[in-house]
């Protein structure tokens, strides 16, 4: 295999790792997301006025609920009163959002599968078996170090 197939190779590589990172951010995000859901709908269907709320590192802060409106971050630390109702709306559209663009990805990683494939059979159709060597190396006794397969033409 010449270098510059080799550079294809791990830029392919390289790009179909920060794919999968990305993809493993946006899975948690969703996955977050559908726990907020939750406990929106669990606090939404409650008869009970008091919850426990989770103020970081395993620690709880009992409340009491007095309205079931919700203060919500709507970007630079700008906040709107919300229902339980229009904050689950929100919550939806955003996963509706992380959910297009994991299935992007997805594709992406696919096509970057396909062109592996493409290259591996385009390679496997080039290479001689135990013949002199191709590949633009200095290889021991003019074999082609790359040649595993221990054939012979």
């Amino acid at each position: 295999m010449d270098r510059e197939k080799i550079m294809q190779f791990q830029l392919i590589e390289q790009e179909a790792n920060q794919l999968n990172s990305q993809s493993e951010l946006i899975s948690q995000n969703i996955k977050e997301l559908n726990e907020l859901k939750d406990s929106l709908e669990e606090i939404n269907n409650k008869e009970s006025k008091e919850i426990l709320v989770n103020i970081g590192k395993k620690i709880y802060l009992p409340v009491e609920i007095k309205k079931k409106e919700l203060v919500v971050e709507v970007g630079n630390k700008s906040y709107v009163n919300k229902s339980i109702e229009e904050t689950l709306g929100i919550v939806d559209e955003q996963m509706g959002k992380l959910v297009v663009a994991k299935g992007e990805i997805d594709e992406r990683l696919r096509e970057l599968e396909s062109t592996i494939e493409l290259m591996l059979e385009s390679e496997n159709k080039n290479h001689k078996h135990g013949n002199e060597c191709d590949c633009e190396e200095d290889c021991p006794g003019g074999k082609c170090e790359y040649c595993e397969c221990e054939e012979e033409d």
